[in-house]
């Protein structure tokens, strides 16, 4: 018998349904267990001719806004700021990324974590050339307090670009199970050198999606191959991440200059994040609240 056939619970029975039509059970398995899944190419139902347009419009994209040449990503000797730089809002830029966002086998495991009111609130991109350090683990639910649910909040969903075939491709990295901690990492934890947790490497095809619950701890190895690693970072969320106002810039600064403690009580928000970050100052205290519940 199959319960969501029945029609009992309209939410939660769309979902399951798609999990089914997609032979996606295993990896929402994978996400509850784990906090994180990687789904083939094939299962997403794009070719590798439709991975390339994606990665050389990522990398077409940021020549662009850069100014900078790329070109053959897989013996491009582009380093520096300028790969990272001006890689928000891509919507706009190529319908590859509309149609990474609209992906109905992603979208399904998107709401498996988050509902069907998740929402799209950043699309950008990684190209990392080769490196000599490590990204410490960290949590992506920045701003939820230890304590914030069994649910998750906010979920990454990656398009890897090119091939993640092993650790001198500099991947992602995951401990399996820490998004059940409920909290962010602490400052001992975070070193994938010494942390004394067990982590797994992300590995994958160009076309495939790795999936994480916002909570569960990633971070990157050095990438000792030559070339670029090339990624799409989409960061959805829960209907109620998102803010009734955004009160930066739309208070006249003459009541706030009248009433000092009213600016810290509207929020010195991280977010929304455009092109840069504006207020770095803003950082440590908003990522202090995944530790500390009185932060």
């Amino acid at each position: 018998m199959s319960i969501a056939e029945l029609h009992t619970s309209p939410n939660a029975d769309a979902i399951m349904l798609e999990l089914e039509k997609y032979d996606l059970v295993q990896h929402a398995l994978e996400l509850e267990a784990y906090g994180v899944t990687i789904v083939p190419r094939e299962k997403l139902g794009v070719s590798k001719r439709w991975a390339s347009k994606l990665r050389n419009a990522i990398l077409s994209t940021c020549e662009k806004r850069n100014g900078i040449t790329i070109g053959n990503y897989r013996t491009s000797k582009a380093t520096g700021e300028s790969l990272g730089k001006n890689s928000w809002y891509l919507l706009q830029e190529n319908d590859v990324f509309v149609e990474a966002a609209l992906n109905p086998a992603a979208l399904a495991l998107t709401r498996w974590l988050l509902g069907q009111s998740a929402v799209l609130a950043g699309h950008t991109w990684i190209i990392k050339p080769p490196t000599s350090h490590n990204l410490p683990l960290h949590s992506d639910a920045h701003g939820i307090p230890p304590g914030g649910g069994h649910i998750a909040h906010v979920c990454n969903v990656s398009w890897l670009g090119t091939d993640y075939a092993g650790p001198e491709d500099g991947p992602t990295i995951f401990a399996p199970g820490s998004h059940q901690y409920g909290r962010a990492t602490l400052p001992h934890e975070q070193d994938p050198a010494t942390t004394p947790f067990k982590t797994i490497t992300l590995n994958g095809e160009a076309g495939s999606v790795a999936i994480w619950h916002g909570a569960t701890w990633h971070g990157s190895t050095p990438r000792t191959n030559p070339g670029l690693r090339v990624t799409l970072v989409q960061v959805f969320m829960r209907m109620h991440m998102r803010p009734i106002h955004q009160w930066e810039g739309e208070v006249d600064p003459k009541l706030l200059k009248r009433f000092p403690d009213l600016k810290r009580l509207l929020g010195e928000h991280l977010y929304p994040y455009r092109e840069h970050n504006a207020h770095p100052e803003r950082v440590g205290p908003f990522m202090q609240t995944g530790t500390d519940p009185f932060a």
